[in-house]
């Protein structure tokens, strides 16, 4: 399911974003099954539910959830479509690092060394 970092410098909310736009690309969340429930996802999680609420709420504006009143949140139509676009926006960040790190003075040897670190360490 998701992990969490609680040492990571990314904000808890944006962790579990990733997270469940990661089980859409993946396909265990399709378009028109149920989200986990706020108040479930936040005591598996052990986070305050207004942490996952605010995921919630940034998903749906997003175009990966729907939500209805009295059903909670439903995986949209549109989700994978939005989820996979998230690659690019990856690609867009690591290559923007990278064009930091080249002013910096640092070579494409140690930039990619770090990237192939970092692809070790995730699970």
């Amino acid at each position: 399911m998701i992990q969490l970092d609680l040492a990571s410098t990314v904000p808890i909310y944006d962790q579990i974003k990733a997270g469940l736009r990661g089980l859409v690309a993946k396909g265990l969340l399709k378009p028109g099954d149920d989200a986990p429930s706020i108040r479930a996802l936040a005591s598996r999680l052990k986070v305050n539910p207004n942490t996952v609420a605010r995921a919630y709420r940034e998903l749906t504006m997003e175009g990966i959830f729907e939500a209805r009143r009295g059903e909670g949140n439903v995986i949209s139509p549109a989700a994978v479509k939005a989820a996979r676009g998230g690659l690019e926006d990856l690609r867009q960040g690591v290559a923007e690092a990278a064009r930091m790190a080249r002013r910096g003075g640092v070579p494409w040897p140690d930039i990619l060394s770090s990237l192939d670190k970092v692809r070790k360490e995730e699970p």
